[in-house]
C-alpha cells in the first residue's frame, strides 16, 4: 500500500521542480547540417545568407552577436588571416588567446582579440572583444565567430553563448 502512496508524491515533487524551474530542459537547434544547445536568454536567426549555417542573438535584441559558417580555409589559415587583417588595420589589436581546442571531436583553433575602436594615442579608450573558432570536419571548414562587443557585452553574454554552441555543436555529415 505504501508503494501506491510514494509514486504520486514522487511525481507531484518532480512536477513541481520542473514547474519551478530546477529542472529545464534546453532548447536545441537542429538543421539538415548541424545541431547545437541554445544558450539560455538566446534565440536562433533565420538564416537567409547561404554563407551562414545559423546566427544567434540574445532574446529581445534585433542584432545577432554569433554567426556559424563554412569556407573551404583550413582553420589555421583562417585564424591567421584574422590576425594579419585586423593588426595591418588596428595597431590596437591585441590578441588575448589563440589556442587549440577540440570541437565535436576535432580538433580546432580559438581565437579571442581585442580592439580599439578610438583613434591612436587616446588614452582610456574603450575596446571590443570578439572571437572566432574554427574546425574542420568532413572536408569542410566550420567558424563559429561573434561580432565585436564592449568587454563587459562579452563576458557576460557572448562568451558563455560562445562556450555553449562551442561544447554542444555536431556536424551532421556531408552537405550540398
Amino acid at each position: 500500500m505504501e508503494k501506491y502512496i510514494l509514486l504520486p508524491v514522487f511525481l507531484m515533487i518532480l512536477l513541481v521542480v520542473a514547474v519551478s524551474g530546477c529542472l529545464s530542459l534546453e532548447d536545441e537547434y537542429e538543421n539538415s547540417i548541424l545541431s547545437f544547445k541554445i544558450p539560455e536568454n538566446w534565440t536562433v536567426v533565420d538564416a537567409t545568407n547561404l554563407d551562414i549555417l545559423a546566427g544567434l542573438k540574445p532574446v529581445g535584441t534585433n542584432t545577432t552577436l554569433i554567426d556559424i559558417s563554412t569556407t573551404d580555409v583550413s582553420p589555421q589559415e583562417l585564424v591567421d588571416g584574422y590576425i594579419k587583417k585586423y593588426s595591418q588595420k588596428n595597431s590596437n589589436f591585441k590578441i588575448l588567446k589563440n589556442e587549440p581546442v577540440t570541437i565535436d571531436g576535432e580538433e580546432g583553433v580559438r581565437l579571442i582579440y581585442k580592439i580599439s575602436k578610438n583613434p591612436e594615442g587616446q588614452l582610456n579608450s574603450p575596446y571590443y572583444v570578439s572571437s572566432v573558432v574554427a574546425f574542420s570536419k568532413n572536408n569542410y571548414t566550420y567558424i563559429i565567430s561573434s561580432v565585436e562587443v564592449s568587454n563587459k557585452d562579452y563576458i557576460t553574454k557572448v562568451e558563455p553563448a560562445m562556450n555553449k554552441v562551442t561544447s554542444t555543436i555536431k556536424i551532421k555529415g556531408y552537405f550540398t
